[in-house]
């Protein structure tokens, strides 16, 4: 029974993960307000519990943001 309570909640945390995902690519629309980068990077550390690949692309968009700020700063 233990066992059926770790992959219900696996599920709904890979479900949870692709739904805000999706509403981060959708505020990410021109012309729609609201914050969707954030939002997908949220959905992205969701599933990065879970996912590899999502832990990677997430690390690499905090290198990038990281870098771009520096950049910006003069460092």
């Amino acid at each position: 029974m233990k066992w059926l309570v770790q992959h219900a909640k696996r599920v709904a945390r890979i479900m949870a993960g692709v739904v805000v995902v999706g509403i981060g690519i959708f505020l990410s629309i021109p012309g729609v307000p609201g914050p969707g980068l954030l939002v997908v990077f949220i959905g992205l550390s969701i599933l990065a519990v879970d996912f590899v690949w999502a832990h990677r692309l997430k690390k690499k968009i905090e290198d990038t943001a990281k870098d771009a700020v520096n950049r910006v700063r003069g460092r």
